[in-house]
């Protein structure tokens, strides 16, 4: 199953953080690597933070392997909780009533 994950960029978007400052800030947590990679307690916790690869090809270095780091919703709302940052919330989708439907009088 796959999670609807967000880079860093979208991240910072998300919390009202610049890209460089959330980057920073997750580093001095310990969430992030000086590479902006997650960091030994977060590699592999695929839940929080996952890792993506690829390959692109540099005009002088050739064929270069990469890795951005992504994270999912609820990698979103812990790094929120981490650095005390407050997210608005949405409601549930079970917990929403149903929009009352009108009543339509018969003749």
């Amino acid at each position: 199953m796959s999670h609807r994950t967000y880079t860093l960029d979208q991240a910072a978007g998300l919390l009202n953080l610049g890209r460089n400052t959330l980057a920073r800030r997750l580093r001095e947590v310990g969430v992030l690597g000086a590479d902006n990679l997650p960091a030994g307690p977060y590699r592999g916790r695929v839940h929080l933070v996952i890792v993506a690869t690829g390959t692109y090809r540099h005009p002088i270095a050739g064929w270069t392997h990469y890795g951005r780091t992504e994270f999912t919703d609820a990698g979103l709302d812990h790094i929120a909780q981490k650095l005390g940052i407050e997210l608005a919330r949405l409601p549930h989708p079970s917990s929403r009533q149903a929009a009352p439907q009108p009543q339509h009088a018969r003749s």
